[in-house]
C-alpha cells in the first residue's frame, strides 16, 4: 500500500484520563504538549483525524477534529468514528498517552498492511499486544459499531473477529510506545 495515498492517521484523545487525573493529550513533555508531539510525527500523512470524544475543543493545524459517534465507549468509539468517516483505505491509529510514537515506526506499521489483512498491530518485545498503535482498514467500521451496539467495548475481542497481522518489534522501538496513565509514570519521564 501507498502510505501517503491509501493509509491516514487518527490520534485517539477522548478519553476520560481518571488514572492520571488530568487531561494526558494536553500534558507537557519539553516544550510540547503530547497531542502536539504526536501531531508532528504524523504529520507527513495526507489524511488526519483526532477523535476527540465528547469533548468540545481538541484541534491541530491539518487534523479533523471530531467528536465520537458513541461517546464514553472507550477506544472503540474513537477507532468506529474515525474508520466511519475516513476516505482512507486504512488508518493508522494511535492513543494520546504514547508520546515516544515517531514517524519511522507508524512506517514500520503500515508497511505491513496487505490487501488480506484487516489489521497491523504492534507487540512489544515482552509480547504485550498493543491494540492502540495499529492499522486498521475502513471496512472494519460496520462490524465495530455492531460489536459497540452489542455493549462490548474490549478491543481484543473485535481483534479475534477479524484477520490481524501482529508485528514483533524490538526493545528500542518498542520503548517507543510506552503509555503514560498514572502521575508516577509522567513524573518519570518528565
Amino acid at each position: 500500500m501507498n502510505l501517503k495515498k491509501n493509509i491516514g492517521c487518527g490520534i485517539l484523545a477522548g478519553g476520560k484520563s481518571s488514572r492520571m487525573g488530568q487531561d494526558k493529550a494536553l500534558l507537557f513533555l519539553g516544550e510540547q504538549t503530547f497531542i502536539e508531539r504526536l501531531c508532528e510525527e504524523l504529520n507527513d500523512f495526507e489524511e488526519k483525524f483526532i477523535a476527540r470524544g465528547d469533548r468540545q475543543e481538541l484541534s491541530a493545524a491539518g487534523f479533523n477534529s471530531v467528536s465520537d459517534d458513541y461517546p464514553h465507549r472507550g477506544p472503540m468509539g474513537g477507532i468506529h468514528t474515525i474508520l466511519s468517516l475516513c476516505r482512507s483505505e486504512a488508518m493508522f491509529l494511535t492513543s494520546c498517552d504514547m508520546p515516544f510514537l515517531t514517524k519511522e515506526l507508524t512506517e514500520v506499521l503500515c508497511r505491513e498492511m496487505t490487501e488480506e489483512t484487516d489489521a497491523v498491530i504492534a507487540v512489544t518485545a515482552e509480547g504485550r499486544i498493543q491494540p492502540l498503535c495499529g492499522v486498521y482498514k475502513k471496512k472494519l467500521a460496520p462490524l465495530l459499531e455492531k460489536q459497540i451496539l452489542e455493549n462490548n467495548y474490549r478491543l481484543t475481542v473485535f481483534l479475534d473477529k477479524i484477520t490481524v497481522k501482529y508485528v514483533q518489534l524490538d526493545e528500542k522501538q518498542s520503548l517507543k510506545l510506552q503509555n503514560i496513565n498514572t502521575q508516577e509514570e509522567y513524573k518519570k519521564i518528565k
